[in-house]
């Protein structure tokens, strides 16, 4: 058998990379751990090439950064209710990499930067992660006896593909939200460009519109007829305990998920199975339509639509007084134009795409991903396999209901369609047959640090031996609960069985619980009503250490 290079090799150098390595290591010093980065910095979202002026946290101060290092801010750096410029988020991290020293070598000179990891195969035991420098195009092998796939859901960048074949005729630049950081810094500092179009209607499309719009661009923003519509926006002030909007709804949100999880047979009657909490049926929706705070409030519950949070006092101003908005979809471009379906022709210097992103991991085979149970093509499933899961995720579905009954009447929305399986993963990250693979930051929840540093907690617990997956029926049937309850709580985001948004405080504690650790807890009245913490995990690694004999 090869020997290995490193004991563990982690791939993605975001946030959920850099918690794992960091708890990772904070219980073996002495580990042989490395960090292949394709990008040329550290950060994911928050990397310095994706920064732009108006890009902010949109979770308040508190609930951004790790347990073990607040993050601190400039006495002069501007707030809007506890959300502040995400430069300041991208500055704790490069300083985080830097103060955390293991063995004398520090998370930074562990980290590979500007290698693009092209293939990620098993053999004889060990993974071998193939990579390449885009410097100077050199190939590289490395070896490890585990390996985290930390690459995130924000990596790929989904282009339609219409555009991507029809580029050269518009004769200008089509960019992804993902190079939008170093547009704003060049194209749209220049005059020759003075029309920016926006397709897209999330939160990365937003931004954009209102970075175009303060750069003093003509700005036209394109949402297609056929997509989900345009983001709902929460205000920012969250009122009392709570600095801000995202405090606050993680709890209250939170407790619906906490108490039917949990053997509270009283609150799971009262907030999922009585008449008085369930929705009106589904032909009072249309009476309710006119009503917007009503229809808001079941959107943003069931997130049939984007989310975001107004983090400027003018976000609403700039873009009613300074945008042009469109409801159609492309039927094609020129040069410098672009035709909408109903014939308007829109003038265009650039057009920016904020377009979502890519889901899937590109350096693994059909066979491999299919054998991780990771989405694949419904074909790829052997007859037995896909009777199996039907039946599986079926039977899944009635117990959700069973224990949801909410979920039976979704309001009219965009029905989720994806060509793939579901996820078929333990807790989001573990795939049923294979110890040695996490995939972390896989699920989309509503604060990537909590639920990166949580998962850093499990995935290291994990492969310490100090967490055990049920046995294979029982992980099985989880797996598909958790799919199934993906589906039906969140009927337009939820098809591949890994979206959990309002599930945040249900899913980090079920983590932790399992590795059997309680000191983030704030007691039975503070966990139902205090704000989710970045503080809150401060205790996790000497309760580890003590649990577990290091």
């Amino acid at each position: 058998m090869p020997t290995p290079d490193f004991g563990v090799i982690v791939i993605g150098a975001g946030i959920s990379g850099l918690a794992f390595a960091r708890f990772y290591l904070d219980i073996h010093p002495e580990a042989q751990l490395a960090i292949i980065e394709e990008n040329s910095c550290i950060g994911g979202v928050w990397s310095s090439t994706r920064l732009y002026d108006e890009f902010w946290t949109q979770s308040g101060r508190r609930m951004v950064g790790f347990s073990d290092v607040p993050l601190t801010l400039p006495s002069d750096a501007p707030s809007y209710y506890g959300c502040v410029e995400a430069k300041y988020v991208n500055k704790y991290l490069e300083d985080y990499i830097d103060s955390h020293i293991y063995r004398g070598n520090s998370l930074r000179s562990r980290i590979y930067l500007r290698q693009r990891v092209e293939k990620v195969e098993k053999t004889s035991g060990l993974w071998t992660v193939s990579t390449r420098d885009s410097r100077n195009d050199r190939q590289r092998q490395l070896r490890s006896s585990k390996v985290v796939i930390a690459t995130g859901l924000t990596s790929r960048p989904n282009m339609p593909t219409f555009l991507l074949q029809h580029q050269k005729e518009f004769e200008s630049p089509i960019c992804h939200h993902k190079c939008f950081g170093e547009i704003s810094k060049s194209l749209l500092d220049t005059p020759d460009c003075k029309n920016v179009a926006v397709l897209g209607a999330g939160k990365s499309a937003t931004d954009m519109v209102y970075q175009s719009v303060k750069k003093g661009k003509d700005v036209s923003w394109i949402i297609r007829k056929d997509g989900e519509g345009p983001a709902l926006f929460f205000t920012a002030p969250g009122g009392g305990r709570y600095e801000n909007s995202t405090e606050k709804e993680s709890r209250p949100q939170a407790i619906k998920a906490v108490v039917t999880q949990r053997p509270i047979k009283i609150g799971k009657r009262l907030c999922q199975a009585s008449k008085i909490s369930r929705p009106p049926p589904r032909k009072l929706w249309a009476r309710f339509s006119n009503l917007g705070f009503i229809v808001d409030a079941l959107r943003s519950f069931w997130c049939t639509g984007p989310l975001g949070l107004a983090q400027h006092d003018d976000f609403w101003d700039t873009l009613a007084q300074n945008v042009h908005v469109y409801r159609n979809d492309i039927s094609s471009i020129k040069p410098h134009g672009i035709v909408l379906d109903d014939g308007s022709e829109i003038p265009a210097d650039i057009l920016l795409c904020g377009t979502g992103w890519k889901f899937d991991y590109p350096f693994f085979s059909k066979e491999q991903a299919h054998s991780l149970g990771l989405p694949h093509s419904p074909e790829e499933d052997s007859p037995e396999d896909a009777k199996f899961w039907k039946s599986l995720l079926e039977s899944a579905d009635r117990r959700v209901l069973a224990d949801f009954p909410i979920l039976k009447s979704p309001p009219p929305h965009k029905k989720s369609e994806v060509p793939t399986t579901t996820m078929r993963l333990y807790n989001c990250m573990a795939p049923l047959e294979d110890p040695s693979v996490v995939f972390l930051g896989r699920a989309h929840l509503s604060n990537s640090f909590r639920t990166a540093e949580a998962q850093a907690i499990w995935a290291t617990a994990y492969f310490d031996g100090n967490v055990k997956m049920p046995p294979l029926e029982q992980a099985q049937r989880e797996v598909a609960y958790m799919n199934a309850f993906s589906k039906r709580r969140y009927p337009s985001h939820g098809a591949t069985g890994d979206y959990l948004f309002f599930e945040l405080v249900w899913y980090t504690d079920k983590l932790l619980r399992e590795v059997g650790l309680k000191s983030h807890r704030k007691g039975w009245w503070a966990d139902w009503v205090e704000p989710c913490l970045a503080a809150d995990f401060r205790g996790a690694k000497e309760e580890y250490r003590e649990k577990w004999g290091f």
